[in-house]
């Protein structure tokens, strides 16, 4: 299905008739069983609609392999930025908002249930987020970070990118919450982190939010947002709370940045005030019919 930063991916199908993934881990090969084992065990105890379901491991000393459930839909990365010619389905305003509080509620469930690992996710980013049959955004490659060899290895992570990482080395939840907030960017731009252009510069990871940044710091303007939701005006203020929440994640100092379960309030309140003002244009459509037809 693919290679990642820690591994390949094949999809395999049992002898029961239904079909998994199965990742096979690569640069662990010096671990300890009793390591892998306790891990693997934690992580196959945690269960949330928004976290992929481990369903089984396997330890040798040259193979480690983790069996997940098979999600058809694929990543959020291809939903974002596949065949982005014609023929596309656009993914519109309301599904990225839905999309954004499912992956904020699955990170804030993964720092309480693993609130003793420095980074309880470490590799958050918009490849690592899998889409179930009805589109609903899970966290995958999670709780890794623990078993890693070396830094080398650590430095294939999203995490890696997190500017503390190059500063301090100080590395807390709170840089999970940074690549939350890249994600979210990702989810309101469109733009490939990494991959966009600067002037005559190919950009880095840390210049998407410091664009961003410095156009809201201006003056709010739309130049930030995906043409795919640029239409969708009475959503504006939305994307701009949105994107306020994205610039606060991805601030440089780590003590300065929100909490997932804060993080996952304020967008739910944003949900709250969309669904508010669409009973409110109701109830207004409902009266004028009211009034119309007394007049009658």
């Amino acid at each position: 299905m693919g290679r990642g930063k820690l591994g390949t991916t094949y999809k395999a199908m049992l002898e029961t008739g239904s079909t998994v993934v199965v990742k096979r881990l690569k640069d662990m090969n010096g671990l300890s069983k009793k390591e892998f084992f306790q891990q693997m065990q934690l992580l196959g105890r945690l269960s949330h609609p928004n976290l992929v379901e481990i369903i089984s491991f396997y330890y040798s000393q040259d193979e480690k392999l983790v069996v997940y459930e098979y999600l058809p839909n694929g990543s959020l990365f291809d939903l974002l930025h596949g065949n982005r010619g014609p023929g596309r389905v656009p993914l519109q305003w309301e599904d990225r908002l839905r999309m954004a509080k499912g992956i904020a509620k699955g990170l804030a469930y993964l720092h309480q249930a693993c609130s003793s690992h420095r980074l309880p996710h470490a590799n958050l980013k918009s490849s690592n987020i899998l889409l179930a049959p009805d589109y609903t955004p899970k966290l995958t490659d999670h709780g890794f970070d623990p078993l890693l060899p070396s830094r080398r290895a650590f430095d294939k992570l999203a995490a890696s990118k997190a500017p503390e990482n190059a500063k301090s080395k100080r590395l807390t939840n709170k840089t999970d919450v940074w690549c939350f907030g890249i994600v979210l960017l990702e989810l309101i731009s469109g733009r490939v982190p990494g991959q966009f252009t600067l002037g005559n510069e190919i950009s880095s990871e840390d210049d998407l939010p410091e664009w961003v940044r410095s156009v809201v710091n201006e003056d709010w303007s739309t130049d930030i947002l995906d043409l795919e939701i640029l239409n969708a005006k009475n959503g504006h203020g939305e994307m701009l709370k949105l994107t306020q929440i994205a610039l606060d994640c991805t601030v440089s100092a780590l003590e300065k940045r929100p909490k997932m379960a804060e993080v996952v309030k304020r967008i739910e309140e944003i949900q709250e005030g969309k669904e508010g003002e669409g009973e409110a244009q109701d109830q207004a459509q409902s009266r004028s019919r009211g009034g119309q037809g007394s007049q009658q």
